[in-house]
């Protein structure tokens, strides 16, 4: 792809003075009633893909037909596209969030899985993530959209991590534009007013990078941190692979999953980085917007010294199965003991290990809620909180309203 592919689209300006880029601040050029209080149209996972499945997934078909991992993937690609389609809700969802986007709007934020992925051909992926970063731009308008790095956002059949190069230049080209300074890096921080925006690579976490981000900026108001993966694991009880330097998604030299004996030699050095990076994020009172998950989530734990709030959205409209997902929240649970309760699979063994990593978490746990979901959002920041208005599906009116911060 073309960096002037994705990188052309009008921007409205928002750099009044070099000196406000100079710690990476967003402020300043837009007539707002208060630069403390502002709002921010949110998404979780679109999987953006269009019908029919060969689209973009003609190259996985060929190359993958015979070995039969065409066919495992069949289902999701038929899934994922058809929400897109004529037929499909995905579509209404994203317009509808930008209908609903407030006056005093800054920035617009989508937190990973942009796209399906499994192109199996480079130039295939590139014109999907351009196709969907140009129906973000068009929803959206004159505020930057940002994005965070997913899982899919990267995978390339059996090498999972074969676009990372690719998607690292293109996002990167897109970033820098709506920012209006180089961004070179998917771990990157911004201010908007009084607030401090981290932005982290799910897939490569750079813990250092983190570390340096948030020592430079200790006189936010809120630290605001986002990333594909929960930092507070997985409600569920799913697998590492789904939070926040759980386990290594790849192996970076060879592009695969990682052997069990891989994994076992890792394992400790990615436990240290997870409890190091949940104390810096607990000492700064953070909150945390994950996706991931597919579901609409809110959990406060207390520990390491302070709290961490996080927020998980979903605006995936289908499952894997091709089965739809509501737009009015469906809980699954609404209380501290909830959580690490419900199995994704009930058909799932013990497992002594991710047992005791939940035990981590538990006792901290203070508010928990959980439920099938899927539909947009807006964040609305004030001096005296945060607060988020859930729209379910491609609906005008919130149905429901969270307090993260009060």
């Amino acid at each position: 792809m073309k960096q002037d592919n994705i990188a052309g689209l009008t921007r409205r300006a928002f750099v009044c003075s070099s000196s406000a880029w100079a710690v990476g601040s967003l402020a300043g050029c837009r007539t707002m009633t208060s630069s403390s209080s502002y709002s921010v149209p949110l998404l979780g996972d679109v999987h953006y893909d269009r019908p029919p499945v060969d689209t973009f997934h003609s190259e996985f078909r060929r190359l993958h037909e015979s070995d039969g991992l065409f066919d495992s993937y069949r289902g999701e690609f038929e899934s994922f596209s058809s929400m897109w389609g004529a037929e499909g809700r995905s579509a209404a969802l994203v317009a509808a969030s930008g209908k609903v986007r407030r006056p005093d709007a800054a920035f617009a934020l989508q937190l990973g899985d942009l796209v399906e992925g499994d192109c199996e051909s480079s130039e295939s992926h590139a014109r999907m993530l351009s196709d969907a970063l140009a129906l973000m731009k068009r929803t959206y308008g004159d505020i930057p959209f940002l994005t965070v790095a997913g899982n899919h956002d990267v995978r390339r059949g059996a090498n999972r991590q074969g676009e990372f190069g690719n998607y690292r230049r293109d996002i990167c080209a897109w970033h820098s534009r709506e920012l209006g300074r180089m961004i070179d890096n998917l771990t990157f921080s911004f201010r908007f007013g009084p607030d401090l925006w981290i932005v982290a690579d799910y897939n490569r976490p750079d813990v250092e990078r983190v570390e340096k981000l948030l020592s430079e900026h200790r006189d936010a108001r809120y630290t605001v941190f986002c990333t594909h993966g929960a930092v507070l694991t997985n409600g569920n009880r799913n697998p590492r692979c789904w939070f926040f330097l759980g386990r290594p998604q790849y192996s970076t030299s060879k592009g695969m999953k990682l052997s069990a004996d891989e994994l076992s030699k890792e394992i400790p050095v990615w436990d240290a980085a997870r409890r190091r990076v949940r104390r810096m994020l607990a000492e700064r009172n953070a909150i945390v917007l994950s996706g991931h998950s597919h579901r609409l989530e809110l959990r406060e734990w207390y520990g390491d010294g302070g709290r961490i709030t996080e927020f998980v959205m979903n605006s995936v409209t289908r499952t894997v199965k091709g089965n739809d997902i509501p737009g009015a929240p469906v809980m699954v649970g609404d209380k501290p003991s909830d959580f690490g309760r419900c199995r994704v699979n009930p058909a799932t063994k013990p497992n002594a290990v991710v047992d005791a990593l939940y035990a981590e978490y538990e006792p901290g746990m203070k508010r928990y809620y959980t439920a099938d979901a899927a539909g947009h959002a807006e964040l609305m920041f004030f001096d005296d909180g945060v607060r988020a208005n859930y729209y379910g599906l491609d609906s005008l009116a919130p149905c429901a309203t969270f307090t993260i911060r009060g």
